[in-house]
């Protein structure tokens, strides 16, 4: 039987286009110049867009991928050093790199998202860790896939 992955000290390592996104920006060349940092949580969703091809008298369904497309939802905890990183760069591409077990020992356990930062919040609370939230929407032009 499989055995399920315990996400533990799960690392991020994330860098940003040079530009807002303003039709035609500079894409990441990989997340290696830019933060590295730990996360609460991450959610990341894809979907794919599909058209229907099935002729007249088909018996079955048959659909065409056409896209895909999706969103990444990261908390991260916010770095004494750095700071809070995505409150100044909504609307940027970035390719995000999840290391899953924190190890870097295992490629099957870092996965990378190409997208667009359409969301950024931080939480200061007296006494708490602070976080910050981004949403990123996978997919963006200049990308020509939304993981890799």
């Amino acid at each position: 039987m499989p055995t399920p992955i315990l996400v533990s000290n799960a690392t991020v390592e994330i860098s940003f286009g040079t530009d807002p996104q303003l039709g035609a920006s500079p894409t990441p060349a990989s997340p290696s110049t830019g933060y590295t940092c730990q996360a609460k949580s991450v959610r990341a969703s894809i979907q794919s867009s599909t058209i229907d091809i099935s002729t007249l008298c088909s018996t079955v369904i048959e659909t065409l991928e056409t896209r895909k497309t999706g969103t990444l939802e990261i908390e991260l905890y916010v770095d004494k050093t750095t700071g809070p990183i995505f409150r100044d760069k909504v609307g940027y591409l970035c390719k995000v790199e999840i290391d899953l077990d924190g190890a870097g020992s295992v490629s099957s356990m870092t996965k990378i998202y190409n997208g667009l930062v359409t969301d950024a919040t931080t939480n200061l609370t007296p006494g708490e860790v602070s976080t910050e939230t981004a949403t990123i929407s996978l997919g963006g032009f200049g990308f020509t896939t939304v993981v890799s």
